[in-house]
């Protein structure tokens, strides 16, 4: 399990991400509104890691700050996994959001055993529809979701997912910790 940074998007661009899990949640498919877990929103990860501990906070903090970004989908993008798939909606990389990237990728500099996802050079934006789909389960996925224009979505707030204590900071906008079953403290 890795730590994330990740970029969260404001309630009227979650709103349309919820659409589309709800669209697949009703077509019986797999989709992220199964994920129970308090930490489940939709999200664009900007870096992950085996560990990225709170000596980077302040630098990610900096790297956050700044105006909301303004994002748009481009299609949907399918992973292989060993078995099954993961479909997510693409998220163009323009030059806010790249920038963004590289800021955060500068804070983690020298952070031990990066996703290569992640990196600069190998990262692609996404937001995760579902995971856990069968070859049969994606087909009707994408005729479920192909109706769906591409949105037009706003993110502002980055968080820091760490895996082992299960807690979430959002980093930028303050500093607030949140952990399984718990509200901001």
């Amino acid at each position: 399990m890795a730590d994330s940074v990740e970029l969260l998007l404001e309630p009227a661009s979650d709103l349309q991400l919820l659409e589309d899990w709800s669209a697949l949640e009703a077509a019986g498919l797999p989709n992220q509104s199964r994920h129970q877990s308090f930490s489940n929103a939709p999200h664009i990860t900007l870096a992950a890691a085996a560990r990225i501990d709170d000596r980077y906070d302040d630098d990610l903090a900096d790297a956050a700050a700044g105006p909301a970004v303004d994002l748009v989908t481009a299609g949907f993008l399918v992973f292989p996994t060993r078995r099954t798939f993961v479909l997510a909606r693409q998220v163009v990389a323009h030059p806010e959001l790249t920038a963004l990237h590289r800021r955060v990728w500068f804070a983690l500099d020298g952070v031990p055993e990066a996703v290569p996802t992640t990196v600069r050079g190998a990262w692609t934006p996404h937001i995760t529809l579902g995971h856990g789909l069968t070859a049969e389960q994606l087909a009707t996925a994408l005729d479920v979701l192909m109706g769906r224009p591409p949105a037009r979505l706003t993110a502002g707030i980055v968080r820091r997912w760490d895996a082992g204590g299960k807690r979430l900071i959002l980093l930028g906008g303050g500093t607030a910790v949140l952990s399984a079953g718990s509200g901001p403290q």
